[in-house]
């Protein structure tokens, strides 16, 4: 039994693992963090992290290289893992409303299921964006990405924490307009701001376990990202070319 136990730790870990690695923070050819910080962020022992790293290299996921460290890969024979959808070819506004309806929902489901540890680590993210409000731009970005992954991974349920990931590539990651809106405009400092105070509000419906104001302050969160878009179609006219501008309702 402690054999099955312990089988299905690190399957489960390497699958976690794999997510965060297709979920945008890291590029191709990156280092990964150390088995000991790995063991550290996923509350498991390098053991069973060292045995899920051995799954994902058998996948072609990761390469261990000695002395060196550990690498993702992002082979094409990892292509499953690539954009389910066309994301060059959806604005926005569209974008932006499929993550509102889906991660609202998933937030609110998260506030039966999350626990200590991981209601510590999203106020860790928040003190650490509150630090990086008028910082270095990728760091932000890094932090918002890790807060929403938090979130997802505590509901222990593994279609979900794939869905959310994916939502994010589509959004944040592998959107040529997204990113052109979101580098030249959505990175000011009482933005910033916004998005922080949003985060301390989901935050505190999770720790309340109320699932409806966990749901609504995603929902709002998301909300206030999409009336900013709205802000910046109306004061730059070089944007009229979004044609989801529908979506934004």
């Amino acid at each position: 039994m402690e054999h099955i136990i312990t089988k299905r730790r690190y399957y489960d870990v390497g699958l976690q693992i794999e997510e965060l690695l297709y979920s945008g923070i890291f590029k191709a050819g990156e280092r990964l963090p150390s088995e000991r910080e790995l063991g550290e962020r996923f509350k498991t022992s390098r053991t069973i992290i060292r045995e899920a790293i051995i799954m994902l290299e058998l996948k072609g996921v990761v390469e261990v290289k000695q002395g060196a460290g550990i690498y993702f890969i992002d082979s094409p024979e990892n292509i499953n893992h690539k954009a389910l959808l066309p994301y060059s070819d959806i604005g926005p506004f569209e974008l932006l409303q499929a993550r509102q309806v889906i991660e609202s929902n998933i937030t609110g489901f998260a506030a039966t299921q999350i626990r200590l540890n991981e209601l510590h680590e999203l106020k860790r993210i928040i003190e650490q964006q509150e630090k990086h409000i008028k910082g270095n731009s990728d760091k932000f970005e890094e932090l918002d990405c890790q807060f929403h992954n938090i979130i997802s991974e505590s509901t222990q349920n593994r279609v979900l924490m794939k869905q959310s990931a994916e939502l994010w590539r589509a959004v944040r990651t592998e959107n040529p307009r997204w990113k052109q809106l979101n580098y030249k405009y959505l990175h000011k400092t009482e933005l910033r701001m916004r998005w922080v105070e949003d985060h301390r509000n989901i935050f505190l419906a999770l720790q309340k376990r109320n699932v409806e104001q966990a749901r609504q302050a995603s929902w709002n969160h998301l909300e206030n990202s999409k009336n900013e878009l709205v802000n910046i179609f109306q004061q730059d006219d070089s944007l009229e070319d979004f044609d989801d501008f529908f979506f934004a309702t």
